[in-house]
């Protein structure tokens, strides 16, 4: 049985399901595949943060504003399909861990714009007033913006507000064959039958590299892995989260936490392992050392997120195959970025707007006949 559809989106993850809402929300078909299970992939973290200062200097990203705006909205529009509350507004904080780190933060938070009550320069008295015991040197920041994020139980609980929305999403279902079916269709095969797209989206994260259209890109393949820690005997005395050499995110539980996460550029398996933990636990000894101490693991997980040269996603269709797109390389920002860059790429799409440079695919080279 063949199905003719507007846009079929490959990819069940940030990306994915925020083309797709987008999408929904200007009244366009789509159907989304995914080839496991919402969640599964690098979009499947149990915690995350919303940081609008990345980096050791705590730079500003970039459309932090344009980004902020869009993941809150979109927030607090998919929490009522859960029963369990998967995000929170609970401020961020940011210790220097030295000397010189302190400077290059202070001068970078002197030298930037930010909105009003986005971020605070806070002296080392300040920072351990707000969190005591944690090693600072010379000040900090504290972001009463900062979100944090039950990744996993936000893409479960998206998946359900798209289904409502009238958005048909195929799980555990990987296409069998893609290829052009005429100059502007292409044709997917699934288990069970056969779509017609005239437009199709690849979100398919560290995968998009290794199908044959997009072989070209330079993207990142990157291991991350996070744990989830108990501490013994009495509840965590901090309600906010922290980014320090690594971040430590705070939900709901009183006595349970996040931290991560590696940086595995040359990773020979996708499993969390001793040395993940090892990892982390050393990160987190270097800012809260008492905490490490009295901190039991509890379960560890491990996903491989994507990067580009100018560490900013991609997106655009692909120079030879008309109707043939890409959103990729969302890396650690995929909550700041998916939602608002799903926005902008369907802008681009219907209303012919120009993509920002930063994050389009012509900035990389591609020769013609490369694909097979």
């Amino acid at each position: 049985m063949n199905r003719h559809i507007d846009f079929c989106i490959l990819g069940g993850g940030i990306a994915g399901l925020s083309i797709a809402d987008t999408l929904s929300e200007r009244d366009i078909e789509c159907l989304v595949v995914e080839k496991n299970d919402i969640g599964s992939g690098a979009s499947g973290t149990p915690g995350g943060l919303v940081n609008p200062a990345t980096g050791r200097r705590a730079k500003k990203s970039w459309k932090a504003e344009q980004g902020y705006e869009a993941i809150a909205e979109n927030l607090y529009k998919v929490q009522s399909y859960s029963s369990n509350s998967f995000f929170q507004k609970n401020g961020l904080l940011r210790p220097a861990l030295y000397e010189k780190m302190a400077r290059k933060m202070k001068d970078q938070y002197e030298n930037t714009s930010w909105p009003d009550d986005w971020c605070e320069w806070k002296t080392k008295k300040q920072i351990q007033e707000i969190h005591p015991g944690i090693t600072c040197m010379d000040g900090g920041l504290w972001l009463p913006v900062g979100l944090t994020v039950d990744i996993g139980s936000y893409m479960v609980a998206y998946a359900k507000y798209l289904k409502k929305a009238g958005v048909e999403i195929i799980t555990n279902n990987d296409p069998k064959e893609i290829h052009q079916q005429t100059t502007d269709k292409w044709k997917i095969v699934i288990e069970g039958e056969i779509i017609i797209a005239n437009h199709l989206i690849y979100a398919t994260g560290h995968y998009t590299k290794e199908t044959k259209y997009w072989d070209w890109l330079p993207i990142n393949p990157i291991k991350g892995q996070v744990a989830k820690f108990k501490k013994e005997n009495d509840p965590l005395s901090f309600s906010h989260s922290i980014s320090s050499l690594g971040y430590i995110a705070r939900l709901d539980e009183e006595d349970t936490f996040i931290q991560g996460s590696t940086y595995e550029h040359d990773f020979i398996h996708l499993n969390p392992d001793t040395e993940g933990e090892d990892y982390l636990r050393k990160r987190m000894q270097r800012t809260l050392p008492k905490l490490e101490e009295q901190s039991a693991l509890v379960d560890q997980w491990a996903g491989v997120r994507t990067s580009t040269p100018n560490y900013k996603p991609i997106l655009g269709e692909h120079p030879e195959y008309k109707n043939l797109h890409v959103f990729s390389g969302l890396g650690s920002k995929g909550l700041l970025f998916g939602k608002f860059l799903a926005e902008h790429y369907v802008d681009h799409l219907t209303n012919k707007e120009p993509l920002y440079p930063e994050i389009a695919i012509e900035r990389f080279e591609y020769n013609i006949g490369n694909t097979d």
